[in-house]
């Protein structure tokens, strides 16, 4: 990839305020590794039955631009590659970022395919209408933004999404950007609401449906976001 301003803009970096090289040393590289991971973690869990990526998860990248911190559409590889190597022909990508993830919702527009589940704060960045026209599920995350409301309307929704759509392999976008006091995600789930969502997702994906699921990590800006990722896992 050259180097230019939108590299920086899709960063949210000044622009040429940090060297190219250290840009791709210290950010480019590391996030290439993870687009990867991304994709070896789905092909494990076609033939596991799960597995998780511990970073990836750039949900505004698409194949033809990046943004908010994004720049390889590692989702998009992940529905391009098991779909052309391991045959796989109906996805659920759920996305319980805080974010919309408007970056696969640009690439995934066949929703006899791709069944796009996004729970996301809708007064925030990035408020994409093209994106949106594509999500299957879409919930906006302000209204029901406590643990009591949330994790009941997720069960009921997910679980009538996966008999509605019937996939063949989920995505899972795990952010942590919706727990409380994010400064980003600007929502008030708990840290044992997060933990409770993830496990909601795999039971109803690996236990009760018998589909296939890859957990990637997405989006969380605190220093308490670790220890409850590690607790969910």
């Amino acid at each position: 990839m050259n180097f230019s301003a939108c590299i920086y803009r899709w960063l949210e970096v000044p622009v040429f305020v940090l060297p190219a090289w250290l840009v791709r040393w210290r950010v480019l590289d590391p996030m290439a590794r993870a687009t990867r991971g991304s994709v070896d973690a789905a092909c494990i869990a076609r033939k596991k039955g799960w597995a998780i990526n511990l970073s990836g998860g750039y949900h505004h990248a698409s194949r033809s631009r990046g943004g908010g911190f994004c720049v390889y559409p590692d989702i998009t590889f992940v529905t391009h590659y098991m779909e052309k190597w391991h045959g796989v022909k109906r996805f659920m990508i759920i996305d319980l970022d805080a974010h919309q993830g408007d970056g696969h919702g640009r690439d995934h527009t066949d929703k006899a395919r791709f069944h796009i589940f996004d729970a996301y704060n809708h007064d925030i960045y990035p408020g994409d209408m093209q994106a949106r026209r594509n999500i299957s599920t879409d919930i906006n995350f302000v209204d029901v933004n406590q643990d009591d409301i949330f994790l009941p309307l997720l069960e009921e929704k997910l679980n009538k999404a996966f008999m509605d759509f019937s996939p063949d392999f989920v995505i899972y976008n795990a952010g942590t950007d919706c727990m409380a006091g994010d400064p980003l995600g600007q929502l008030n789930i708990s840290e044992m609401g997060i933990i409770k969502r993830d496990e909601i997702v795999f039971r109803l994906s690996y236990e009760v449906w018998r589909v296939p699921i890859v957990m990637l990590m997405s989006g969380g800006y605190q220093m308490t976001n670790a220890p409850v990722i590690a607790a969910s896992i």
